[in-house]
C-alpha cells in the first residue's frame, strides 16, 4: 500500500502509474486495454491522466461497471469519463460502452459480454470500493453478485442488483479482473481502509481481489 498525504498527491501519481503502464503495453505490442471504475472517487486522476502525453489512439478503454442508464444521465459513468478523461490529449480515445440497448436488459447484457472480448486480459484496471466493501458493482447479500464473484466463470459481464438507486448495474466479472496485468484500487478515508483490511473476515466483495492488487493508493483524506 502506498498512503499519501492528500487526495491530490495520490492522484498525480496514480495517473502518471496507469500513464507508465499504458505506455509499456503500446511499447510491447502496439496496443493497451484500460477499464476504470465510476463514482465521484476517481474523477480527478482521470483528468490529470487527460492532460498525460501518450499515444492515446492506441488505446481502448471501458468501464469496470456501469448504471443502466443512458450516457447523459448524472449517474452514468459515460458520462463520467466523458467529462473527465475524453478531453484535452485523450479525447480520441476508443472507447467501448455498457449500455447499448436500454429497452432489454438481458440483451443489453448479451451485447455487452461480445463487445468486452477485447478487454480478456486487460492491461490496466482501476478499482475503487464502497464503505460496504463492494466492488465494481459486485455487491454484498446480491445473489447475481455471488455468481460474478465466481474466478472460474467464463463469462465477462454480468447484470447485478445494487441496494441504492439506480439498482440495475452491470459489472465486469471478478473472472475478467483478475487477470488484469496491473489491477490497481484507488482508496479514501480511514472508514474504507478498516473495511478493506476486514474485507476477508466478514467476506466482503472486495475479499476476492485482494491478492490480485497489483498496488492499493490510499489517503486518510
Amino acid at each position: 500500500m502506498i498512503s499519501f498525504e492528500t487526495k491530490q498527491d495520490l492522484e498525480l501519481r496514480l495517473s502518471q502509474d496507469i500513464a507508465q503502464y499504458l505506455n509499456q503495453a503500446i511499447q510491447a505490442k502496439g496496443k493497451a486495454t484500460l477499464l476504470l471504475s465510476g463514482g465521484s472517487t476517481p474523477g480527478g486522476v482521470y483528468r490529470l491522466l487527460s492532460e498525460i502525453n501518450l499515444d492515446w489512439s492506441k488505446v481502448t478503454v471501458g468501464l469496470v461497471d456501469e448504471r443502466y442508464v443512458a450516457p447523459d444521465s448524472e449517474f452514468s459513468n459515460h458520462l463520467l469519463l466523458n467529462n473527465t478523461l475524453f478531453q484535452g490529449k485523450a479525447q480520441n480515445t476508443s472507447f467501448v460502452p455498457m449500455v447499448n440497448d436500454l429497452t432489454d436488459y438481458a440483451k443489453n447484457e448479451q451485447e455487452i459480454e461480445a463487445a468486452y472480448r477485447i478487454f480478456t486480459e486487460p492491461d490496466v484496471v482501476l478499482l475503487g470500493m464502497g464503505p460496504d466493501g463492494h466492488t465494481a458493482s459486485v455487491f454484498p447479500n446480491d445473489p447475481a453478485s455471488v455468481k460474478a464473484l465466481d474466478l472460474q466463470s467464463t463469462r465477462l459481464i454480468f447484470n447485478t442488483n445494487a441496494p441504492a438507486h439506480p439498482t440495475q448495474r452491470i459489472t465486469c466479472s471478478a473472472a475478467l479482473l483478475s487477470r488484469a496485468q496491473h489491477l490497481l484500487l484507488m482508496l479514501t478515508g480511514e472508514q474504507k481502509l478498516e473495511v478493506f483490511e476486514h474485507a476477508e473476515n466478514f467476506k466482503l466483495p472486495i475479499a476476492a481481489f485482494q491478492k490480485y492488487i497489483q498496488e492499493t493508493y490510499y489517503t486518510a483524506s
